[in-house]
């Protein structure tokens, strides 16, 4: 396997609350894909703080992915397409829809992520591998 990129992203969860708040919400729907958004109205259904991490660390992979293969935000790396999912282990994992799926796919890449946060702040790291 070849690394073909990697990719770090750092952010302050107070930071998301606020844009949060100042969407009404609206921003978990403009950021997370289908599956994340399910597991995120979950948890913050369950505690607040936690829904908000887990928002605050996708939007972190999300970011860090797409420096990874040197796209930034534009097609077709889109806010939706990618996901970061757990294993029944809990491992983080990335999912790819669309465009960005048969991008991925045609270059025969895949990326691995790994995401923390702890109180104030949220990051996330991912290596794009060609298999």
């Amino acid at each position: 396997m070849m690394i073909i990129g990697i990719g770090t992203d750092i952010l302050q969860i107070v930071r998301l609350q606020a844009a949060y708040d100042r969407t009404n919400g609206r921003l978990a729907e403009k950021v997370l894909g289908p599956d994340e958004l399910i597991i995120f109205k979950q948890r913050l259904a369950r505690n607040h703080k936690r829904g908000i991490a887990f928002l605050a660390t996708r939007f972190a992979a999300k970011e860090a992915f797409s420096k990874a293969i040197g796209l930034g935000m534009r097609m077709p790396m889109t806010w939706r397409s990618l996901q970061t999912l757990n294993e029944p282990s809990g491992k983080p994992v990335t999912s790819y829809l669309g465009a960005l799926a048969t991008f991925m796919q045609e270059r025969q890449w895949e990326a691995q992520v790994t995401v923390s946060d702890e109180q104030d702040m949220a990051i996330a790291h991912v290596i794009v591998l060609q298999k």
